[in-house]
This record gives structure tokens, C-alpha cells and sequence, in this order.
């Protein structure tokens, strides 16, 4: 007993770093799912179940965007901070260059929303006011508090911002004629709390180089296109179905889609906060020995299985309790739709150390082709659901994840193949 009990002290002193890391992540993003999960019935009941569905929409273009504008640094930013903290120099470019890239990037994107613009899209407003989301993500720190492993101040800042979205969203949301606001309130919480963890940033850590440096850029740009390009093309082929049911489906059909597709959002957003925290210790860790960081693999896994694996029995056997928790309705539609994507967490969490693993080993072309795989995938996929009928739209979550980790499996095997 007295053996077990030092056993356990020593691994808790030697990856403090890490444990600390995970709790304040976990908390991010658990708080993250939690809020917009609760927020769902007030939604529903303030704008209806027909304006969800343009809200949700509208949100799907802008997570898009964002990760555009993001351009993978919240993966590659974190590794490249993590492994020079110690040197201030370093740390400051990588700083500046990381935030000078996404103001470059975002005055790019209004260019799209310049061609909807042109082109008419019905209900424009509503992408119009989620932009708010975007211009968010271009001050979002997320990378640099991760990399130095000292979140606890983005942790507390996070929440205030989901807090203070949540509060704006109830008091000045209050009928239907104001649902294309939601989006808004959303991403001015996190724009609030975002640049004022950014000026925190620079006076604390000393972050004083403020000149732009082109080379920089256009080396971020070329070193991050493959990490960029897999991200966007694995977002758009979670999100093309929506945009693809938003023309060709009745509200109500919309509406129950949406509804299930942030129901998964929210446990990615737990898996996000999971791997986020593995990262930096992985990066160093596959660095210095291979072998540590397969058996790490294993172990994380097994608890990802017993995990999700009872999350996929929830969704499964509970979707009526469920679907009337959110949304104080018993649809018979949301209700199929939550059982059919309940295996999709699940297969999720299979295959996120498939993709950290793929990251530390600098696999970006890897992670590019198979996002462009997936992309054309659910192009094709879209109009052949599309084509199959409402009771069958449920299975398109799933059969894309699938696809996606067989895909994995056979690029992170080629990538051992190559280092043994």
C-alpha cells in the first residue's frame, strides 16, 4: 500500500505540467460544451426550432472561416512555442508572426463574404453577423497559454466570455426578428476577452517585436498549408451537408440536423481540450524516444474507449430524454437523428492521437491528402444522402468518421513503417 501510494506521488510530481495542463483544458472546453448545450433550449425557445437552423447554418460558415483564418496555428503554435518558451527572441516571433498571418488571412475571407454579398444569398444578415466569430479567432491566444503550459488565466477568461455571450444572448435576444444576432453575441464574448488576454500577453511575457516581417509570413504560410488544408477540408466535410440540406430541405428538417450536428460538436470540443493537452508533452516525448510515446498511445486510448464508449450508450439508449432535456420537444426526427450519430464520438476519440501522432511526426502532406480525400468524399456523399432521403441523413456523420480513421490508421502506419 505504502509502495502504491509513492508510485502514485511520483507520477503526479512528474507530469504536473501535463495534469495541469488537461484539468484547465478540460475545463475550457467541457464549460465550452456545457454552455452551448444549455443554451440550446433557451434558443429554441426564444427564436424557434425553423431559426435554429439558420443560426446553426450561419455558425457553420463561420467556424470555416475561422479555421481559415487560424490556419492551423493552433496545432503547429503550440509545438512551436512549447519547444522554444525558454527562448524570448523565438517566442516573440512566433507570436507576431502567428497574429500578423490571421489579420492577413482574415482581410482575405471578406473577400467571400464580398462574393455572397454579390451573389444574393438568401439570409445574409446572418453570415454578415457571425463574422464577429471570425474577427475573434484572429486575436485568439489559445496556442501561445497552451504552448507555455500557464492556462489557467485563458481558462478563467474563456469562461467570463461564453458567461458574458450567454447573458447577452438572454437579454437582448428576444424574439424571433433578432435570431440572426445569436452568432453575434457569440463571438463578441470571446473578441472582448481575447484581445485582452493578447495585451496580457505581450506585457507579461515581454513580447516586444512588433515590426512585420513578410518572410516570416509567407514561411508560416508554406510550412502550415498541408496542416491548414487538412483542417478546412475536414471541416467542410462535417459542415458541406449542412450548407448542402440548408437549400434543399424544409426548416424543421434543417433544424433536426443542426441540432444533432452540435450535439457532436460539443463532445469534439472535449476531445480538442484532450489533445490540446497531450500535445506539448507529446511533441517532446516522440522527439527524444519513439517508443515512450507509443506506449503513452495505448494507455490514452483505452481510457478514450471506456469514455465514449459510455457517452455512445447515453445517445443511444436516452436520445428521447435527450432530444426533450434541449430542446422541451419529443421530435421523432431529432430523436432518430440522435441515435444514428451516436457512434460518431466514439470513433472520434479513436482517432485523435491517430492525429497527433501524424502532427509530431510533421506528416502535414499525409493529414492534406486525406483531408482533400474526405472533402471529395462528402461532396459525393452529400448527394447521395441527399438522394436516400431524410430517414437516412443521420448516417452521414458516421460513415464520413469512419472513413476518416481508416484513413488515419493507414497513414500513421506508413509513418511508423518509415522511422522503424
Amino acid at each position: 500500500m505504502r509502495t502504491s501510494r509513492i508510485m502514485i506521488k511520483e507520477f503526479i510530481q512528474n507530469n504536473l505540467p501535463f495534469l495541469s495542463n488537461f484539468i484547465n483544458l478540460g475545463f475550457i472546453q467541457v464549460s465550452n460544451a456545457v454552455i452551448q448545450v444549455l443554451l440550446f433550449p433557451i434558443i429554441f425557445h426564444i427564436i424557434g426550432i425553423k431559426e435554429f437552423g439558420y443560426v446553426g447554418v450561419a455558425n457553420s460558415y463561420a467556424g470555416l472561416v475561422s479555421l481559415l483564418i487560424n490556419y492551423g496555428t493552433n496545432q503547429s503554435g503550440i509545438k512551436d512555442i512549447a519547444i522554444n518558451k525558454l527562448h524570448k527572441n523565438k517566442l516573440s516571433n512566433i507570436f507576431y508572426t502567428v497574429y500578423y498571418t490571421r489579420i492577413l488571412l482574415f482581410l482575405i475571407s471578406l473577400i467571400a463574404l464580398s462574393v455572397l454579398y454579390y451573389l444574393q444569398v438568401p439570409l445574409l444578415h446572418y453570415f454578415i453577423l457571425a463574422n464577429v466569430i471570425i474577427v475573434a479567432e484572429v486575436f485568439n491566444p489559445f496556442f501561445f497559454f497552451v504552448g507555455i503550459e500557464k492556462i489557467f488565466l485563458f481558462n478563467v477568461a474563456n469562461l467570463l466570455s461564453k458567461l458574458s455571450s450567454v447573458l447577452m444572448i438572454i437579454f437582448f435576444v428576444t424574439s424571433t426578428s433578432s435570431a440572426s444576432f445569436v452568432n453575434f453575441y457569440l463571438g463578441a464574448g470571446n473578441l472582448v476577452f481575447y484581445l485582452l488576454l493578447t495585451f496580457y500577453a505581450i506585457n507579461r511575457f515581454g513580447l516586444g517585436q512588433y515590426a512585420i516581417k513578410i518572410s516570416e509570413i509567407t514561411g508560416l504560410l508554406r510550412k502550415n498549408f498541408f496542416l491548414a488544408g487538412n483542417n478546412l477540408s475536414v471541416q467542410l466535410q462535417q459542415s458541406f451537408f449542412v450548407f448542402t440540406l440548408s437549400g434543399s430541405v424544409s426548416p424543421l428538417v434543417l433544424s433536426a440536423y443542426t441540432f444533432c450536428d452540435k450535439i457532436v460538436w460539443s463532445f469534439r470540443l472535449m476531445l480538442i481540450a484532450f489533445s490540446s493537452a497531450v500535445y506539448p508533452r507529446a511533441a517532446i516525448t516522440y522527439q527524444s524516444k519513439k517508443e515512450d510515446w507509443f506506449l503513452q498511445k495505448r494507455r490514452l486510448n483505452l481510457i478514450l474507449v471506456i469514455v465514449f464508449l459510455t457517452v455512445t450508450g447515453v445517445l443511444f439508449f436516452l436520445a428521447p430524454s435527450v432530444v426533450f432535456l434541449l430542446t422541451k420537444t419529443t421530435n421523432a426526427l431529432t430523436i432518430h437523428y440522435i441515435r444514428c450519430i451516436s457512434l460518431v464520438p466514439l470513433i472520434t476519440a479513436l482517432n485523435a492521437l491517430n492525429v497527433i501522432e501524424l502532427l509530431i511526426g510533421n506528416s502535414y502532406s499525409s493529414l492534406f491528402n486525406m483531408g482533400l480525400a474526405l472533402m471529395i468524399l462528402s461532396s459525393v456523399n452529400s448527394f447521395l444522402f441527399l438522394r436516400a432521403g431524410v430517414s437516412f441523413f443521420g448516417y452521414y456523420p458516421i460513415t464520413m468518421e469512419i472513413c476518416g480513421l481508416l484513413m488515419c490508421l493507414y497513414f500513421t502506419k506508413k509513418q511508423q513503417d518509415q522511422f522503424s
